[in-house]
């Protein structure tokens, strides 16, 4: 009975209002941000701001310790949920691989201005790596692109048309909103009805110009592998490597993996040429 009376809301709702955007953002605003200090020092990171389309986007920049500098710099591309504070534990980790990284919220998301889009997402990319490249002076050659589940949505999009990274890791994609829409209900219309662009990220991923890592959680009940993952990896380009993780669902990745074994895993693939 209860998922009836949703499956009825859901379906006036896609008839009332012909869009889902919001079935892809769970931003939550913030007038600052309040981000642990246990691993990462405040001295190790500042907060960088740079405007996409009028609206000005916040994010961090993370230095690590000079000892453990590796001289790459990961573009982090976060998920749906909330804002930067969620995903500051993933900062952490790159902070201890010896990666520079910058996070930023999308528009909506955090501090960050205007409300989020399909179309906004694209633009906020193309800011970011912008800020990358012309303020942080940070050559493609240096750049490693990692999106989180809707981030992929940027940085598979940055990876096949905007710049060639020194690597590509996409953890969690989705194949694109249509594929997302019937992991989530039973009625049968195409993502692109309902979402205004279909975020095809199945298709992008035949453009990426870099060498690529995936990772999937094979007991992801978000975003199942069968029908999204498997579907980017088989499309993308060789080189890849792929990592599926036996027991992890969407987001526990690193820990059900292990983080000494996500880090070495992650490492690894940044230090040689995948054939």
């Amino acid at each position: 009975m209860k998922h009836s009376i949703i499956w009825m809301w859901l379906t006036i709702l896609l008839f009332s209002s012909c869009s889902l955007d919001s079935f892809l953002y769970n931003q939550q605003k913030l007038d600052h941000y309040e981000l642990s200090t246990a691993v990462i020092p405040e001295s190790n990171r500042r907060m960088i701001t740079f405007s996409a389309e009028g609206k000005a986007l916040y994010g961090f920049y993370v230095l690590p310790t000079d000892t453990l500098d590796l001289g790459l710099t990961v573009l982090y591309c976060h998920g749906n949920k909330r804002n930067i504070e969620e995903y500051w534990n993933r900062v952490e980790l790159f902070y201890q691989m010896g990666l520079r990284c910058l996070i930023f919220d999308y528009r909506g998301f955090g501090m960050s201005e205007g409300e989020p889009t399909a179309s906004g997402l694209y633009a906020d990319g193309r800011a970011a790596l912008h800020f990358v490249q012309d303020s942080l002076n940070v050559d493609s050659s240096r750049l490693v692109l990692y999106g989180f589940s809707l981030g992929n949505v940027i940085s598979i999009d940055l990876a096949a048309g905007s710049v060639h990274p020194y690597r590509l890791i996409a953890e969690a994609p989705f194949a694109s909103a249509e594929a997302l829409l019937h992991n989530s209900t039973p009625l049968d219309i195409p993502g692109s009805f309902v979402i205004d662009d279909n975020l095809n990220n199945a298709e992008r991923v035949r453009g990426i110009r870099a060498p690529l890592l995936l990772l999937h959680g094979d007991a992801d009940d978000f975003i199942p592998w069968p029908t999204n993952g498997r579907v980017v990896y088989e499309n993308a380009p060789q080189p890849k490597e792929l990592e599926l993780v036996h027991g992890a669902n969407h987001a526990d990745i690193p820990w059900v993996m292990g983080l000494e074994n996500y880090r070495n895993r992650i490492l690894h693939f940044l230090s040689h040429m995948p054939e």
